[in-house]
C-alpha cells in the first residue's frame, strides 16, 4: 500500500521568511525587467527639427528669423532712446531749477537796488541756452521714438502674417511627426513584447514542470513580475481602444482556464486534493461526499454544522462509546471500516490508520 508523501511546512518564522524573500525576489525581477525595457525604450525616435528642416519652407523661416532680428534691433533702439530721453529730462529739470534759483536771486537784488554781476548774467544765459538745447533734443528723441514705434508695429504685423503662414505649413509636418512617432512606439512596444512573451511562456513551462516541486514558489514570484511588466507595456504602447479588448480577452482566457482547471479537479481529482477534502470533512464530522453529518458513537443523536462542531461538549460517558464501522446513510459511502492489519476501526478515506499507521491508496469514493 502507498501513502501520501509528506511535505514539512517548517515553523512560522521559516514560512514568514519564505514569503518575505519571495516578495523581494519578485520586486528585484520586476526592477531587472524594467532596466532591460528602459534600454529598449531608449532607442531614438523621429526628430521633429529634422522634419521641419526637410519639409518646411526655409525661405519663410529665414524671413521670420530676419523679422525677429529686426524686432530685437528696434526694441534695443527704443530702450536706448528712452534712456537718452530720461537723461535729457533730468538735465532739463536741473537747468530749470538753476534758472529759477538765479531769477529769484536777481529779483531780490533788484529789490535792494543791487545789479547782478556779469558772471551771474553769464551763468543765467548758459542755463537758458542749455535748457532750450535740451528741449530741442528731447523733442527729437520723442520724434525718433514715434518713428521706432511705427516701425516696430509694422514689423510685428509682418511677423504675425508670416507666423500664421508658418503655422499653416507646420500642420502636415506635425501630422507626419505624429505618424512616425506612433510607428516608432509600436515598434518599441513590439520589441519589448518580443522580449517579454518568451520569458512569460518560459515561466509557464517552468510552472508546469515544477508545479509539484518545492521550488514552485520561485516561479510564482518570477511569473507575477513578468505578467505585470507585460500588462504595463501593453497599456503604454498600444492604443486604449485596442488595449481594452486585449485586456478583456486575456481576462476571459484566464477565467476560462481557471474554471476548466477547477472542473477537471472535480472530475479527475488529484491525490493531494482528495486528501485535503477528506481531512477537512472528517475534522468537521461530515461526509466528504455529500456533507451529511456523521452520526456515529457519541454524536449519534446530535446535530451540528461545519462551524458549530467545535462548540459541542460531550459527557465522559458518551465519549467512551465503542468504535464501529460506519456507512453514510445519505450517499452510501463507506466512511469507517476495519483495518485489516490491526483490526481497529479507521477512517476509510484517509491514507493511514490512526492505530497501526498502515497506509492505503487514496481512491475517489463511489456512491
Amino acid at each position: 500500500m502507498t501513502t501520501r508523501e509528506a511535505h514539512p511546512q517548517g515553523p512560522w518564522s521559516h514560512r514568514f521568511l519564505l514569503g518575505l524573500f519571495n516578495v523581494v525576489l519578485g520586486v528585484l525581477i520586476f526592477w531587472l525587467l524594467g532596466f532591460v525595457l528602459a534600454d529598449i525604450g531608449s532607442w531614438p525616435g523621429p526628430d521633429y527639427e529634422a522634419l521641419e528642416l526637410r519639409l518646411l519652407d526655409q525661405v519663410a523661416v529665414s524671413q521670420y528669423q530676419s523679422l525677429e532680428a529686426q524686432t530685437k534691433t528696434v526694441e534695443a533702439k527704443i530702450v536706448d532712446q528712452n534712456a537718452q530721453r530720461q537723461f535729457l529730462r533730468d538735465s532739463t529739470e536741473n537747468s530749470q531749477r538753476t534758472m529759477t534759483q538765479l531769477l529769484e536771486f536777481q529779483k531780490l537784488n533788484l529789490q535792494r537796488d543791487v545789479k547782478p554781476s556779469a558772471e551771474e548774467q553769464k551763468v543765467l544765459a548758459e542755463s537758458e541756452q542749455l535748457f532750450l538745447a535740451n528741449q530741442q533734443q528731447y523733442q527729437k528723441h520723442n520724434e525718433e521714438l514715434v518713428k521706432l514705434d511705427v516701425q516696430l508695429r509694422s514689423i510685428a504685423a509682418e511677423r504675425e502674417v508670416l507666423a500664421n503662414k508658418l503655422e499653416t505649413l507646420r500642420v502636415p509636418i506635425r501630422a507626419e511627426y505624429e505618424r512616425q512617432l506612433y510607428r516608432h512606439n509600436l515598434r518599441v512596444g513590439a520589441v519589448k513584447l518580443a522580449f517579454l512573451l518568451p520569458v512569460l511562456l518560459s515561466t509557464v513551462g517552468l510552472y508546469i514542470w515544477l508545479r509539484r516541486s518545492q521550488f514552485v514558489r520561485l516561479i510564482y514570484a518570477f511569473g507575477a513580475a513578468v505578467f505585470v511588466r507585460v500588462g504595463l507595456v501593453m497599456h503604454e504602447y498600444f492604443p486604449a481602444r485596442y488595449f481594452k479588448y486585449i485586456l478583456i480577452v486575456t481576462a476571459l482566457v484566464v477565467v476560462l482556464w481557471i474554471l476548466i482547471y477547477l472542473l477537471r479537479m472535480i472530475a479527475r481529482p488529484s491525490r493531494d486534493w482528495l486528501f485535503r477534502q477528506y481531512r477537512e470533512a472528517y475534522e468537521a464530522f461530515l461526509c466528504p461526499v455529500c456533507s451529511y453529518p456523521i452520526r456515529r458513537g457519541p454524536l449519534r443523536y446530535l446535530s451540528w454544522t461545519r462551524r458549530s462542531i467545535r462548540n459541542l461538549i460531550l459527557s465522559p460517558v458518551t465519549a467512551m462509546a465503542a468504535e464501529e464501522a460506519y456507512v453514510c446513510p445519505a450517499c452510501s459511502t463507506q466512511l469507517y471500516e476495519k483495518c485489516e492489519p490491526c483490526g481497529a476501526i479507521r477512517p476509510s478515506l484517509l491514507p493511514a490508520c490512526p492505530n497501526c499507521g498502515r497506509g492505503k491508496t487514496a481512491e475517489a469514493p463511489t456512491s
